[in-house]
């Protein structure tokens, strides 16, 4: 009599596969950093194609709708990084995916517009996405910035 052998673990990064359903995230209640009440992490492990395997994360607050998603190396940064360009031509290309890690830098050199490397916290997003982080980070304190503009 034959027993069956158990199905092999699956790997604890697998790639990122949108026909995947069996798609394994974990669920982590947590605090939300803006109203301080309880709102739920939710993260996964998974490889991104040429790329490496990576930690996504993304938190949402019910009570004050706070949310914020976040890229992590989910292994060894190498010690030399890769120079990615593109031509963004029309405005369908604003929606074009970027994976930034925390240490990347972001030039668009056109409009002589940077995001230096170690200012803002790896994430997943488009080209647009990166923009518009860097706009809310400029945003931020503004005001206490012009006070001390002023004195």
């Amino acid at each position: 009599m034959e027993s069956a052998l158990p199905d092999p673990p699956k790997p604890l990064f697998r790639d990122l596969d949108p026909e995947d359903d069996d798609i394994e995230t974990t669920e982590i209640e947590s605090l939300c950093v803006n109203c301080e009440e309880n709102g739920m992490t939710r993260i996964l492990l998974t490889k991104i194609p040429f790329f490496r395997e990576v930690i996504l994360m993304s938190f949402k607050c019910d009570q004050c709708g706070y949310s914020n998603n976040e890229i992590q190396p989910g292994a060894r940064v190498q010690d030399k990084g890769v120079k990615v360009s593109v031509a963004i031509r029309t405005v369908q290309d604003l929606s074009r995916q970027v994976v930034k890690s925390d240490s990347a830098t972001f030039k668009i050199p056109q409009l002589d517009f940077e995001v230096p490397a170690d200012t803002q916290k790896g994430v997943l997003t488009t080209v647009e996405g990166v923009l518009e982080r860097a706009i809310e980070g400029l945003q931020q304190d503004q005001a206490i910035r012009r006070v001390h503009m002023i004195s």
